[in-house]
């Protein structure tokens, strides 16, 4: 099998095939619903009359897409590409994103598929923000939209985009705002802190059965978008509508955003075998839907997964995975907290921990699913993907929970989950957790982290603040990974109140979140049988799987 072969970062792979682009066939605007000019370049393949066509908007500029564009053309597929709006040389902005690119995607989708060079069968190619516009273009999108690749994006927004447990993802979200210039629009985000009508109204999954399309969405473990690609693929496939349920492929495999498709994920690097190869990928997936080449594609799985394992030593992982759902099943190991620091699969005698959390000097942020990984934080680089926690965990305010070595392989595939019991002297705070492999020599490598905000605890549509002094229930969802811990290996749990800049840090004083009283919370962590505070891991029990040598 061929699909996966090797580093080559996703997309802009085709843009070394057209090294020496020609300039596009023509430049035109395509008319908004409200009449907003949205600027668009196509590219025709020369003297070919009609042919399918890929359809690619973007919020960087469509002139840097030319490239892509030619590549395309090469393989036989006219190309539009098209500005958002308000963007390069689109109109209609209102200092927003994503908020009209449902209507606009479809209208430009109307547009191309009422060209005389269309035959009727278009594509929405795009990965990032790109992805996401696919996404958003779906629902209603008709009969005309014959594919769709989307990588590493989500279709849900609010729970996988900007806020995280009821916290916002500050770095990704104001930088790259003030990147595109919308640098107001975070502010507008903040006033909308619940998942309300604001959010809900270009919410796409909601609205599953009205979209058609078949779909191929690669996803990483340490990408910015992970559980919102795995929760995509998974609301399509089960709840689209014709053409679209069942017809959903998912790939995802050891990848940061940063470094897409490659080996190199934070400071580890995987095997070749986990570098992916985007053409081959692309040209079977729109081969089979946009000309019905005999491509292999209905043999495909519906799942290809990469299962991680340790790097720099023997042992089992770092293997793909086939599965015809997500995610397999699965038993629930419980590990429990103890007050003397260690993970247990028994509860623990009762007990309690001081934790400190300071608005002032919070936990920074070292590695994780962030975009911007060369961000300074605490005098080094934020970092993307797995680094080693020790700088974080000689804090004085991380508490840190360690298993013992593992006698065999622990294999963890799924969704994974703090429950912590606290009492508070506050009226709000954060709980940021962070899940790791602690190697042999003492490394202690990100696997996924998470957080909750307490105010949020009882749902993402309502706010209910804590009772001092009371026990209360956090649980943190960590989102999901796929990993083989190897035996002499630790599975290790921190425990903090903030993980900054990744998520704005709290101001604890139970007042307006963007507006607040800074002030220090001590929050006393329960563990023991009356408040069983724990790690629940999805421990594989699939007994029937097929292993590949990559993923089709």
């Amino acid at each position: 099998m061929r699909r996966l072969t090797g580093p080559i970062p996703l997309l802009f792979a085709l843009l070394a095939v057209a090294a020496t682009a020609p300039a596009q066939t023509f430049t035109t605007f395509v008319p908004a619903d409200d009449g907003a000019p949205l600027a668009t370049d196509v590219y025709l393949v020369p003297f070919s009359g009609e042919r399918p066509t890929v359809l690619v908007r973007t919020p960087y500029g469509r002139t840097g897409m030319g490239g892509l564009c030619v590549a395309f053309n090469l393989a036989g597929y006219h190309c539009v590409v098209q500005d958002f709006r308000g963007l390069g040389g689109s109109g209609g902005g209102d200092g927003t994103i994503f908020r009209r690119d449902g209507d606009d995607g479809r209208a430009a989708l109307a547009w191309v598929l009422d060209q005389t060079w269309c035959d009727g069968r278009v594509a929405a190619v795009g990965a990032s923000a790109l992805g996401i516009a696919d996404y958003l273009l779906a629902p209603g999108a008709g009969p005309g939209l014959r594919a769709m690749f989307a990588a590493a994006a989500s279709a849900d927004l609010y729970h996988y985009a900007f806020f995280q447990g009821g916290a916002v993802r500050e770095a990704d979200a104001s930088n790259w705002l003030d990147g595109l210039g919308l640098g107001d629009f975070y502010d507008e985000i903040r006033e909308h802190r619940t998942w309300d009508s604001w959010w809900q109204e270009p919410d796409v999954l909601s609205r599953a059965d009205d979209v058609t399309v078949p779909t191929l969405h690669v996803g990483g473990w340490y990408d910015i978008f992970q559980q919102g690609t795995l929760e995509t693929w998974s609301t399509l496939q089960r709840d689209g509508g014709p053409g679209a349920a069942g017809n959903q492929v998912l790939i995802v495999g050891p990848w940061t955003h940063d470094g897409f498709m490659g080996t190199a994920a934070g400071e580890l690097t995987y095997p070749a075998n986990a570098g992916a190869d985007p053409l081959s990928l692309l040209a079977d997936w729109l081969g089979y839907w946009l000309r019905d080449e005999p491509t292999g594609v209905p043999d495909w799985p519906s799942v290809s997964v990469y299962l991680m394992g340790p790097v720099g030593e023997s042992g089992p992982g770092n293997e793909w995975l086939a599965f015809d759902h997500w995610p397999p099943r699965s038993v629930a190991l419980p590990l429990f907290l103890a007050p003397d620091g260690t993970l247990r699969q028994q509860a623990p005698p009762p007990g309690q921990l001081q934790l400190l959390a300071d608005p002032s000097d919070p936990v920074p942020t070292l590695g994780g699913a962030n975009l911007f990984a060369d961000l300074t934080v605490a005098g080094r680089p934020m970092g993307s993907g797995p680094h080693d926690q020790r700088p974080v965990e000689a804090r004085e305010d991380v508490l840190v929970f360690t298993g013992e070595a593992l006698d065999e392989p622990l294999t963890v595939m799924g969704r994974v989950l703090a429950r912590v019991w606290v009492i508070s002297d506050t009226l709000d705070l954060d709980l940021s957790v962070r899940l790791t492999d602690v190697y042999p020599d003492g490394r202690s490598m990100l696997v996924t982290d998470g957080i909750q905000r307490a105010r949020f605890r009882c749902g993402d549509d309502r706010e209910c603040l804590l009772t001092p002094g009371v026990p209360t229930l956090l649980e943190v969802d960590l989102w999901s990974t796929a990993i083989v811990f190897a035996a002499g290996h630790r599975v290790r749990l921190d425990v903090a109140g903030s993980n900054w800049p990744r998520f704005e840090a709290n101001a604890n004083d139970g007042g307006d979140l963007n507006h607040g009283t800074p002030v220090v919370a001590r929050p006393r962590l329960l563990c023991g049988p009356d408040h069983p505070s724990v790690l629940l891991l999805p421990v594989e029990r699939e007994l029937a799987r097929d292993r590949l040598t990559s993923p089709e």
